[in-house]
């Protein structure tokens, strides 16, 4: 009934079948225990690769703005500079409930901002608040968090929030070309350093920020400016794992080449520490990023993956398990080891072995992959590369999704999706209901759909060691 993409071997950096374990136990340590440099700290032996990586689109995920100086403002896009007086630039505050927050009503000046977080696809702002109350405007949302509305008609006394203070992000979302911006504006209440940082930086500490925030509200630190990164671009330690060690003793045993990964799961957490979208954080609520994950450990360790809805489909996955939104690549690329077996190609697949993480966005002609789009899959496909490249896109020939109505197998567009997998019709396709994933609640009634609960398929084992019931097929509580 359902086909799936051919492959013949893994491409680009295929792993020997009897390769001895790496990391080794010696670079496994260090990369648990050393401390991070910066990316800088490997100029010096590395110039070359350096100077091809300090231009890529990694070094771009954080910028300073003019709050740091006055050279930052060619950070924020010029035309919104040039606009910035006509634009709405309010700080986000805090949460009032979920369908709510305060935004203050004085507007933030360009040399407010401190930090722009993205550049190459569209970009936010960041300024500074340390938590005091201030006079606010509620900003509202019907639609679950998609788009964002302020009524300014009325004015409330917000009461302040020491916990929300950091560097907070403003309502807008801007794009590079003049005049775009998300008409839905935005509505994330929590600090940079609350929600994310960790993946648009290197190195950072968690432990440094819990500490400094409690520091903060007890009143024994003046403010919370610090970012606590060891590089604010996505830099080498991030694939290679701290340098602390490696940078005073330069060695190929003490430091870690992605593509020697032996173990699959930790060859794709390389960059899917970062290239996934979490649900929660394990050890900070308010966390969206893997803050504290180094090479080699387990995600489940450090967060959870953003929930799949069998059937049903929501915002972030479609009723098959195709990912919706950005950096939702990982989940799909894990989708294969149910589709096609745990030692199919595209199972054992890292995103390096297509992608060049050295010099992503260099080549405006191709940006993201080491060869053509063509030549990246006819290495296995042959001359079928034309016709697989359409599994990339998750939406042709599928009902389109959309709040309120999410039940479809809607994905994402043109070569972003990466389910390997085509229907019977060539559509990109996800799992059958028969391969759909469910926990059982504990003490939960095995006849109550409401007491199951939609899991990923590897996080099966995890579910049955908590004494969980795990069943497979379309509708269990029907079995």
């Amino acid at each position: 009934m359902y086909r799936t993409v051919m492959a013949a071997a893994l491409i680009l950096t295929a792993l020997p079948a009897l390769a001895a374990q790496y990391p080794t136990a010696q670079q496994a340590e260090i990369a648990h225990r050393a401390t991070y440099v910066g990316g800088d700290a490997c100029k010096e032996c590395h110039g070359d690769i350096h100077a091809t990586w300090k231009t890529t689109w990694h070094t771009l995920k954080a910028t300073q703005g003019p709050a740091l100086g006055k050279q930052n403002e060619k950070n924020i896009y010029e035309w919104v500079r040039k606009d910035w007086d006509k634009l709405d630039t309010y700080l986000i505050l805090d949460q009032k409930d979920k369908n709510t927050n305060y935004v203050m009503t004085r507007k933030i000046k360009p040399e407010e901002v401190g930090y722009v977080v993205g550049q190459i696809r569209k970009q936010r702002y960041l300024a500074y608040y340390d938590g005091s109350p201030t006079e606010a405007w509620l900003q509202t949302t019907k639609d679950g968090g998609i788009s964002w509305s302020i009524d300014k008609s009325t004015t409330v006394q917000f009461p302040g929030n020491k916990d929300r203070a950091g560097w907070k992000f403003l309502v807008l979302e801007m794009k590079p070309k003049a005049g775009e911006l998300n008409k839905n504006n935005y509505g994330e209440y929590r600090s940079w350093q609350e929600r994310c940082i960790g993946c648009h930086t290197t190195g950072f500490d968690a432990k440094a920020w819990d500490t400094a925030k409690a520091e903060f509200k007890a009143g024994k630190r003046a403010d919370l400016k610090d970012t606590f990164v060891a590089d604010l671009r996505v830099s080498c330690e991030m694939c290679h794992g701290p340098g602390g060690v490696h940078v005073k003793s330069p060695s190929k045993e003490n430091i870690i080449q992605p593509a020697k990964i032996t173990d699959v799961a930790a060859r794709q957490m390389v960059c899917g520490q970062c290239h996934t979208r979490p649900d929660k954080n394990n050890h900070s609520p308010l966390a969206q990023d893997l803050r504290g994950y180094r090479l080699g450990d387990r995600y489940q360790d450090f967060a959870s993956y953003t929930r799949p809805a069998w059937g049903k489909g929501n915002r972030q996955v479609s009723i098959d398990g195709k990912g919706r939104r950005d950096h939702q690549m990982d989940m799909d690329i894990q989708l294969s080891v149910t589709i096609k077996g745990a030692h199919s190609v595209h199972a054992q697949m890292a995103c390096f072995d297509c992608h060049d993480s050295h010099s992503i966005g260099n080549n405006t002609q191709n940006p993201r992959l080491k060869k053509s789009k063509v030549e990246t899959c006819a290495a296995c496909h042959k001359g079928q590369a034309e016709a697989v490249l359409k599994v990339l896109d998750g939406r042709k020939g599928w009902e389109k999704a959309g709040y309120p109505n999410w039940g479809t197998e809607y994905g994402r567009n043109a070569n972003n999706q990466h389910i390997f997998n085509f229907d019977e019709q060539g559509r990109s396709y996800g799992l059958k209901p028969s391969q759909y994933h469910w926990a059982l609640k504990k003490d939960g009634d095995a006849k109550k759909e409401a007491d199951w609960s939609a899991i990923w398929p590897w996080e099966k084992a995890t579910c049955e060691k908590k004494g969980m019931t795990v069943k497979v097929g379309a509708k269990p509580w029907e079995m």
